[in-house]
This record gives C-alpha cells, structure tokens and sequence, in this order.
C-alpha cells in the first residue's frame, strides 16, 4: 500500500508530481495511505524489532546460548536480505537501517534506563538541531536545490517516451 504510487510512478526521483496523480481522489488516497499505513508503520515495525530482541536474549539465556553471536549472525542475514532487496526491488529498503541499529541495540542493551532517557534527550536535540539548520541553509540558498526547469524537460521526456512506447 505505501510503495504503490512510487513504484506506479513514471518520474520517481524527479521532484515532480506524476501527471497520473492529480484527482482529488488521487490526492484522497494519497493522504489516507500516508494516514493509516505509512505512519504507522514505523512505530509497529520499530516495536516489532525491539521486542523480538528481547524475546531472542531471554531465549538464548534460557538454552545457554551466547546471545551476541547468534544475534550479529542474524543481523548480517537482515542485512544481506535487506540489500538484496534495495537493489533488486525496492530502493527504499529499511532492512540495513534495521540491522544497523540492531548493532546500536546490542551495544546499548545493558544502559541503565536513566542514561539511556539522556542519551534519547541529547540525540533528539542534536538530531532536530541539525535539521532545523539543514531547513534554514536550504531557506537561506533559496530553494530545494532542484532545478525545476530541467526536471520538468526530463519528466516531459519520460512522458513521451512512456507515450510512445505505449502507442506502438
């Protein structure tokens, strides 16, 4: 449901809406999707990730197992599942971001719930900082950085190439 416009999109990447996309209905869908799919998934996936590590710790503890390695064992897995699939099928792959801080959570699992609420303070103030900064640099230089009259001649290329191809 959330990757379906992209993929259906013809000028992905471009910084231009896709001509198809431009109904209110279109835009309906597009703000329910967003809505009730796409925002919530971060938060149920985040969750899911979390709590399997603890269900994996308590279950390597309970067959004596040494936890660190079956889990940066299954890490590297996610990791090469996830870039298969980034470069195959979808490039918006969140399964290396998953692995990745899987490592952060491995590393950070013995923190005193104290020193981890001021860790998750200071990383969110630095990481809001820096892009508030970002916001104002890009206010500052006057604009998004794309230039629109290129991307417009590129997608009106597409546009006639996927029009021709369709026509012959």
């Amino acid at each position: 449901m959330v990757n379906i416009t992209y993929l259906a999109s013809a000028h992905h990447g471009t910084g231009l809406e896709d001509p198809s996309f431009d109904s209110p209905a279109d835009h309906a869908t597009r703000y329910l999707v967003a809505t009730f799919f796409e925002a919530k998934f971060f938060l149920l996936f985040s969750f899911l990730f979390g709590y399997s590590f603890t269900l994996q710790a308590k279950s390597a503890a309970r067959g004596g197992a040494r936890f660190s390695r079956r889990f940066l064992r299954r890490l590297a897995a996610l990791f090469a599942l996830g870039a298969f699939h980034a470069v195959v099928l979808f490039p918006g792959d969140i399964l290396t971001t998953y692995a990745v801080l899987g490592l952060v959570l491995l590393t950070a699992r013995n923190t005193r719930p104290r020193n981890a609420v001021r860790t998750a303070v200071v990383l969110f103030t630095v990481t809001a900082t820096g892009y508030l900064m970002l916001g104002f640099a890009q206010y500052a230089a006057g604009g998004g950085g794309i230039d629109a009259a290129a991307a417009a001649a590129q997608a009106q290329q597409a546009t006639d190439a996927l029009r021709l191809a369709r026509d012959r």
